[in-house]
């Protein structure tokens, strides 16, 4: 072989075995797609599907009522560990139970795995639950809680009408929650598994919950406005632990 045959040979080995591990370099190592999980919040009263603006429901004091508004926030959206531990997935986010998009969020990212439920509370948690903390938007807004009474955020903005006891004279009822100690934290303990694709979590709201255990809240002599009522906050608050279910 001549001088500068083996010159060009020897230039095109090193060539082709640059280009070799520059190809390398460039394609990383595969990494298996994660799962991602969607919940959606659906709302009931006692197995009858919320409509607004109907007197058509009646809790556990026989208050006959309707509903107008619904408004709320979850924090701390987490999944439960066999070991008890908890991952977090949210911080938190927006309810409006006349909005559809606001009912629904997707969490992405979802290691491969298997948890035996979920966590969060409804309102926001202590670290955020400071007047201007949250993002500067029109829902977060109106969710304040009034300065002189404490700042930070409503936790649930829960209003409609109700018959007093007679049934002839309609009243408002705004069942209001604030303040971190009536942050309502919750578990739902149902296992879930993920292995890569979009897990669709569904909860339902039942409303009459709040007005029942441990508490049967009585709009005529527990007050239709707890705002400025700690005793018919409290009592309120703690009846929401189970409102929330699987299905």
């Amino acid at each position: 072989m001549k001088k500068n045959q083996l010159i060009a040979l020897l230039v095109f080995i090193v060539f082709f075995a640059s280009c070799k591990n520059e190809k390398a370099e460039e394609e990383p190592t595969p990494v298996p797609p994660a799962s991602s999980m969607t919940l959606k919040v659906s709302y009931e009263v006692d197995g009858i599907s919320l409509v607004y603006d109907s007197l058509m429901y009646s809790n556990a004091a026989g208050n006959n009522y309707s509903v107008y508004m619904l408004q709320y926030f979850l924090s701390q959206i987490s999944l439960i560990k066999s070991d008890s531990s908890k991952v977090l997935m949210k911080d938190y986010h927006y309810f409006d139970a006349t909005i559809a998009s606001t009912n629904q969020f997707t969490i992405e990212n979802i290691p491969e795995g298997g948890f035996i439920g979920v966590s969060f509370n409804i309102g926001i948690d202590p670290a955020h639950n400071i007047t201007g903390a949250l993002p500067n938007n029109t829902n977060n807004n109106n969710m304040e809680w009034p300065e002189p009474m404490g700042g930070g955020y409503h936790f649930m903005k829960f209003e409609g009408h109700f018959l007093n006891v007679t049934g002839d004279t309609l009243y408002g009822f705004n069942m209001h929650l604030g303040k971190n100690e009536n942050l309502v934290k919750v578990e739902i303990y149902a296992p879930v598994y993920f292995n890569h694709g979009n897990f669709i979590y569904n909860m339902t709201m039942n409303l009459n919950e709040w007005f029942k255990n441990p508490y049967t809240y009585n709009f005529n002599t527990d007050g239709n406005y707890t705002m400025a009522d700690s005793l018919a906050m409290h009592k309120i608050s703690s009846n929401g632990t189970d409102v929330f279910t699987h299905h």
